[in-house]
């Protein structure tokens, strides 16, 4: 009887310890409503994986042609493991837009009245090269039959990687490209750009309303949204080779409860509340994705290679969960 605990107990130690960097199911907490409860719960830090391959199981890919090319699991010389993602000109191209693409997402899900909290780790490499357009490495969707709009939240860089903006739409027309009047009513955004060797706040939007400039605040006679800039007006600035640390909190509401909650290494760089569903179409599912998602060269000549580093992507249902895990 004694040699058979012993046996139990040794294969559920290996066991524990074969799945303990694995990717993971992360329980809800029993104080979370189970009706707003997030769509996914789950924990991948790519630790379990072989270097050179990659298996996404778990998710899809954003394929246009290209596959698990882009995808490859690296390590650092201190053993850790991450998902390196590639994109080339030509990649996965666009269907409405000249685009090209390298991403990966969470299974498409219903995500309305849903609260959903999440983060993930960035590098980009020593030798990375910022072009003078946009790039993005994150964002939340939701998906509509024929949709032609911004996600509820990007995170982009633009003008070779001096502006940081963060954002995007609330509603509006699914099947209708983007344009001044809808996003007057439906986009809030902030930007930041790089100042003094510091991410410097430049502007915030809301909903229905015109972008706010940050540096009318900086004057003795400050127009009064000065007030309400409620987020970080200068940030550090990360080296390239250094990881980034990205937490984000979402309710997607047609009322006045949703928010969009954005964390850069903490810090807090978008703090939207109130209606983050207001669409006219056919919904049908939402996703969180990661990659690298950018215009195409207009010359035609094509943008330099681009790779970004990925690793501890975790999506629950409430923040407190996820600073567990990526504190």
């Amino acid at each position: 009887m004694k040699k058979l605990s012993l046996f139990i107990s040794l294969v559920l130690i290996i066991f524990s310890i074969n799945n303990l960097n694995a990717w993971e199911k992360v329980p809800v907490p029993d104080y979370i409503d189970k009706k707003t409860k997030s769509p996914w719960n789950f924990y991948e830090n790519f630790e379990d994986q072989k270097i050179g391959k990659i298996k996404l199981n778990k998710f899809d890919i954003n394929d246009k042609g290209k596959g698990k090319k882009p995808f490859k699991i690296k390590q650092d010389t201190d053993g850790n493991k991450f998902l390196e993602i590639t994109v080339k000109h030509g990649w996965n191209k666009g269907k409405y837009y000249k685009t090209e693409r390298s991403e990966f997402q969470t299974k498409g899900k219903r995500a309305l009245n849903k609260e959903i909290w999440y983060g993930f780790k960035l590098r980009f490499p020593k030798d990375f090269k910022h072009i003078n357009d946009r790039v993005l490495i994150n964002q939340f969707k939701n998906n509509f039959d024929n949709m032609k709009k911004s996600p509820l939240m990007g995170i982009r860089f633009y003008e070779d990687g001096n502006t940081l903006d963060i954002g995007g739409e609330t509603g509006g027309i699914a099947t209708k490209k983007w344009n001044k009047e809808e996003n007057k009513k439906h986009g809030i955004r902030v930007r930041y750009f790089k100042k003094n060797k510091n991410w410097n706040l430049l502007e915030v939007k809301t909903r229905g309303e015109d972008k706010k400039k940050a540096w009318k605040c900086e004057g003795e006679q400050e127009p009064e949204y000065c007030k309400n800039f409620n987020i970080e007006k200068i940030l550090d600035i990360k080296e390239l080779g250094d990881w980034t640390t990205f937490k984000v909190g979402i309710k997607n509401s047609k009322k006045n409860d949703g928010f969009v909650k954005v964390f850069k290494d903490d810090k807090l760089i978008m703090n939207y509340n109130g209606i983050t569903f207001d669409w006219s179409g056919s919904y049908y599912s939402s996703h969180i994705r990661l990659g690298i998602y950018r215009d195409s060269d207009p010359s035609g000549a094509g943008y330099p290679d681009q790779v970004a580093h990925f690793d501890d992507f975790i999506v629950v249902s409430d923040k407190k969960t996820l600073d567990k895990y990526l504190d």
